[in-house]
């Protein structure tokens, strides 16, 4: 791909030599994935041990086709097929072993978030966790000693749980990964992240 005209705001070469691992390849892992092997991403694995179900594919990015098949095999052809960029995936779920410098969590559960941060080792430079309600979700960028971000890690069963019809929508989804891509970006230029963003999809509200 050509990437011509981003090379004046974000730093593409370096972008492409930094190894990636998201986890989760479900709503905003899908659409997260995507969007930086379109900024020039590279080195990218992404673990996610489940497949592809029809409620999936109104808010991921998956097709018809890929109905049964393991969400990180569809992820691959689809990123292949766009991009030309070929992902590593793995077919687990994953166990905090091996982070690679830059980690992105996409997962569904609190209690999935907190053994994660306590398993991750070594821990990566940039952590970035992504939140997601149906209109409303949180990016938070975390550094590798990210003592304040424990303080919002708390049990699932504290967690505010919205009924089946109202989890998940594909512009709640899409924009998170946008704006975690935005981060991505400003790491691989060596500018400044932001520690924690929340985003209201239905009233345009950035805080």
């Amino acid at each position: 791909m050509n990437f011509h005209r981003q090379l004046d705001v974000l730093d593409t070469p370096r972008l492409a030599r930094i190894p990636i691992t998201v986890i989760g390849a479900g709503a905003v892992g899908s659409f997260t994935v995507l969007a930086l092997a379109k900024c020039g991403a590279t080195d990218i694995t992404v673990w996610d041990d489940d497949s592809v179900e029809s409620h999936n594919l109104p808010n991921q990015w998956y097709r018809l086709a890929d109905l049964g098949r393991p969400k990180v095999q569809a992820l691959k052809a689809l990123v292949t097929e766009m991009t030309g960029v070929e992902i590593k995936v793995v077919q687990e779920r994953h166990q905090g072993d091996g982070a690679s410098e830059l980690v992105i969590a996409c997962i569904d559960s609190m209690d999935g978030r907190i053994a994660l941060w306590r398993q991750l080792h070594p821990r990566p430079a940039l952590y970035i966790d992504a939140r997601m309600g149906a209109e409303v979700g949180k990016v938070m960028c975390v550094g590798a000693f990210g003592s304040w971000y424990e303080e919002t890690l708390h049990p699932s069963s504290e967690a505010f749980r919205a009924p089946c019809t109202a989890r998940a929508t594909m512009y709640c989804a899409s924009g998170l990964a946008a704006f975690i891509a935005g981060q991505v970006a400003n790491y691989a230029s060596d500018r400044p992240t932001r520690e924690a963003m929340a985003i209201d999809f239905r009233s345009g509200l950035i805080l």
